[in-house]
């Protein structure tokens, strides 16, 4: 298997109360292996340029067996398939230093023309040894909706969260999806597993109201744009 290795050590910024990485930052994590393995094969913000084209991520899951702690080294082995209806899948392992896995993460790349701001469904380059004909194992990318809806209230898609595309990152909207929970549901144990479907780039300075809801065995968080989803997400805690 044609497979990036990617080795960090977790930062004390990057920890929550209990010392454990947060979610958002877990994300973030595996969004760095998956870009240094795509700059590893050439495929830097030059190439992108060049070929008018980005990956953005369209959905993804994580499955925590166990949340790495604040200083912790860990491991990132990660691999993608090649574009399949305008879909690519990456799976990341994430390995503490034991080599025990903590997280399994599923994310599924989109990639688009950036000139025409529409998704293509393949690339129009090759790059050998880059991608896997098939990978085992997949997570479910459901999430569980919910009619009911509290209002948490409404963000600014500031500064802070947003990144080059110039709207909010994919990890932020994790922190956006915790913060709108109660306070018990986080203090009551570490994330361990959680589902996101991202619909609507919600662009620097703009507005997304976030409601939520129990679901099924966990959470379910949806934020809206212009009353339209932006993104929906599932979440199940350690009890």
């Amino acid at each position: 298997m044609n497979q990036y290795t990617y080795h960090t050590t977790v930062l004390n910024a990057d920890g929550d109360f209990r010392r454990m990485i947060k979610p958002s930052a877990l994300f973030r994590y595996v969004e760095q292996a998956a870009a240094d393995h795509a700059r590893a094969y050439g495929m830097d913000d030059a190439f992108f340029k060049a070929h008018h084209t980005a990956f953005l991520v369209g959905k993804q899951a994580a499955q925590i067996t166990r949340m790495p702690l604040r200083a912790e080294k860990l491991t990132f082995l990660t691999a993608c398939e090649p574009c399949k209806k305008g879909s690519m899948k990456r799976l990341t392992r994430i390995l503490d230093e034991a080599g025990k896995e903590c997280a399994l993460i599923d994310s599924r790349w989109i990639m688009v023309d950036t000139d025409h701001e529409c998704i293509l469904r393949q690339p129009s380059w090759h790059t050998p040894g880059y991608w896997n004909e098939d990978l085992e194992g997949e997570l479910p990318q459901l999430v569980h909706k919910a009619k009911e809806l509290t209002c948490a209230g409404s963000r600014t898609a500031s500064y802070s969260l947003c990144d080059l595309n110039g709207h909010v990152n994919n990890a932020c909207y994790l922190d956006i999806a915790c913060d709108a929970l109660p306070l018990e549901v986080i203090k009551g144990g570490p994330l361990k597993f959680v589902s996101v479907k991202y619909h609507r780039e919600i662009p620097l300075g703009s507005q997304v109201e976030v409601f939520y809801a129990p679901s099924a065995d966990g959470w379910y968080v949806v934020g809206r744009r212009e009353e339209h989803a932006a993104f929906e997400c599932y979440l199940e805690f350690t009890k």
